[in-house]
């Protein structure tokens, strides 16, 4: 046995000053015996002091199985900077380090303690570095001593920029390490001065290796000599026959509306571009985008008529939406989510969320006498609740897998929404130091969806709260990576972008891949995303429009961790390779309120720590950065 392994046989109190959750007490209040494996290994964190002076300091981290999947950290003083982002970046780590080594997350507890230290860790620079050495420790491999690391953990595996590089750097190299390892496109730092640092000659100045890294999975090659590098694999692959049938479905719904409602004819040019886009892509196989944008053509037909509705009618047609939602959503409460629906449930539940938000508006817009953007919001709600059913057609197709239990929804959503708040005030902290107003206003829509998720997770409705979180941690990744990709006396680094977005498009693939073949999943969702990101980064390579490329970014980042969810639940819940099949989907015919709201009838359709010498990109070059929230409204 590894001298690192102790097999330990201890006394539990019920009140334990580190309180792991796997060790209980028995029931008539005495004392139980039960034995526990523990690893340990030691980091050397670089970190920075208030005179800009960099430091190491050494954390231990403690592996112990059995486990529940949580985190516990002791340091003085507590780690509370920056939003506690030290704390929530930990307990990603773990999430990202088992689901690295092929361990359900809540099979192990860690243990972080931070050595005492005049300097306060606070924010989420030692984390990829923490996800390293968890690995290690599930996976029975070791650290290599020469080699240090500075860099936040992302969800989705990459490593994330951090602050203080230089003086981090010189700590390392005075202390003797050889190898040090930053996040990629830090390479060339600008200092408050305007400074130009090439960290990679400054540290071989030192006698030290700089190595720019894009993902843990390298952190993980320096360290240890392990290869788990990201196979190519083609999105194309993703694509079953079950997906194929889904998307071609909900396609085909859409283009019968088209035809049904007249959009098809239109002359309005808001309308006719994307109905005939959407029928090229069809074409192409590319369903999901197909309805996409016949979804977004829709929309503007639907605007386009009701420009001529008196405020009356526009209340009435608010009210028929309404009742038809509210059938929607007490439908949805017959269904049990399993491992094979999840996926849809998870898109159905943020649909109906989406709608109800739209329809509130529209009331108030109404109220207000505003009748325009009532008109907008109202013709969207239309939209979106059409297809409400499509979706219950699919959801009625699926049948089989393993049906998932409400505590493990619970706790995987738990952890999801409590990083989803952490990293959010972590970027909004960020953005509101250097005024970058355009990515406040949209942290703002973020944090409005936070405390959304919030509330609906206090209110049981568990996936309807994942959605969410998910929906902002993969907006925050996109708009940390562009608030940091390098710009240099005015210059944007064009390249650092392509890359990061090409690398999280591979690490998209990847997730969904594994989710779909190692677990036997269903991540429709996922393929959608990476398919509908494929679309926007056509569009960047034949146009040069960076807000293509960031809007392909973040579709990316979404399926990544949309992916990379679901596959925790199953593998967690011990429910991968449980069987479903998808059937041939039958349209559920109901009544869609009518434009000619007067007249009452409806339509069936039957047919199938920051540094400020950092340049930002946002506001060097003025890239659009979106909330996922109000990119996903352009989507089926």
């Amino acid at each position: 046995m590894n001298s690192n392994i102790r097999r330990i046989s201890i006394i539990v109190m019920l009140v334990l000053s580190l309180t792991l959750s796997s060790l209980v007490l028995a029931s008539t209040g005495g004392w139980q015996q039960l034995t526990i494996y523990a690893r340990s290994t030691v980091i050397h964190a670089l970190a920075v002091s208030t005179n800009n002076s960099g430091a190491v300091i050494n954390i231990t981290i403690t592996a112990i199985e059995p486990g529940s999947g949580y985190v516990y950290v002791a340091a003085s003083p507590l780690p509370t900077a920056e939003s506690g982002t030290f704390l929530s970046s930990s307990q990603i780590a773990a999430l990202v380090a088992t689901y690295l080594a092929n361990q359900p997350f809540n099979k192990y507890n860690f243990t972080i303690n931070v050595e005492p230290t005049t300097l306060e860790i606070g924010g989420p620079s030692a984390s990829g570095y923490v996800t390293v050495a968890m690995w290690t420790l599930i996976t029975n491999n070791t650290l290599n001593p020469g080699v240090v690391m500075t860099g936040m953990i992302l969800p989705d595996g990459s490593i994330g920029p951090v602050g203080g590089l230089p003086s981090k750097i010189a700590a390392a190299a005075q202390e003797g390490y050889k190898v040090i390892l930053i996040p990629y496109g830090q390479q060339i730092y600008q200092t408050s001065s305007g400074q130009i640092i090439n960290l990679v000659n400054y540290g071989r100045s030192m006698g030290v290796d700089v190595v720019p890294i894009m993902d843990v999975r390298q952190a993980i090659y320096y360290f240890t000599g392990v290869n788990l590098s990201i196979p190519v694999i083609s999105s194309q692959s993703l694509k079953n026959q079950a997906y194929i049938n889904v998307t071609k479905f909900l396609w085909m719904r859409i283009y019968n509306r088209t035809i049904n409602t007249g959009a098809i004819n239109s002359t309005d040019p808001n309308v006719s571009n994307y109905v005939k886009q959407a029928i090229n892509y069809a074409g192409q196989g590319m369903y999901y985008t197909a309805a996409s944008l016949g979804f977004q053509g829709l929309i503007n037909y639907y605007q386009d008529q009701l420009q001529n509705y008196t405020a009356q009618q526009l209340n009435e047609l608010l009210s028929q939406l309404n009742n038809q939602l509210n059938n929607y959503e007490n439908t949805l409460q017959n269904y049990n989510m399993t491992t094979a629906n999840i996926d849809i449930m998870i898109g159905i539940y943020d649909r109906i969320f989406d709608a109800q938000q739209s329809l509130s508006a529209a009331s108030q817009d109404l109220s207000a006498g505003d009748i325009s953007n009532a008109i907008i919001n109202l013709a969207y709600a239309k939209a979106r609740i059409e297809t409400l059913g499509d979706w219950l057609a699919v959801l009625n197709a699926i049948s089989g897998g393993s049906v998932i239990s409400t505590n493990y929804l619970e706790e995987l959503t738990s952890m999801y929404l409590v990083y989803a708040q952490s990293i959010t005030e972590y970027t909004l902290s960020l953005s509101s130091a250097v005024g970058v107003s355009n990515v406040l206003q949209n942290i703002n829509s973020i944090t409005q969806e936070v405390q959304e998720a919030q509330n609906n997770y206090q209110g049981g409705l568990y996936p309807l709260a994942l959605a969410q979180s998910l929906d902002a941690i993969s907006s925050n990744d996109a708009i940390l990576h562009l608030l940091f990709t390098p710009v240099i006396n005015g210059e944007m680094n064009t390249e650092y972008l392509v890359n990061i977005t090409e690398y999280v498009k591979e690490l998209a693939v990847y997730n969904t891949y594994e989710a779909e073949n190692r677990c036997g999943l269903f991540p429709m969702l996922a393929i959608s995303y990476i398919d509908y990101g494929n679309y926007y980064m056509s569009l960047y390579n034949s146009t040069n429009d960076i807000s293509n490329l960031s809007v392909a970014l973040q579709l990316y980042e979404l399926a990544a961790s949309y992916s990379q969810a679901l596959y925790e639940l199953a593998t967690s819940s011990n429910s991968c390779g449980a069987t479903f099949t998808v059937s041939n989907i039958v349209p559920i015919s109901i009544g869609n309120a009518s434009l000619n709201a007067l007249s009452n009838q409806t339509v069936s359709y039957n047919t199938v720590p920051l540094i400020i010498g950092i340049a930002l990109i946002v506001l060097a070059a003025g890239i659009a950065v979106f909330s996922i929230k109000s990119l996903k409204t352009t989507s089926i």
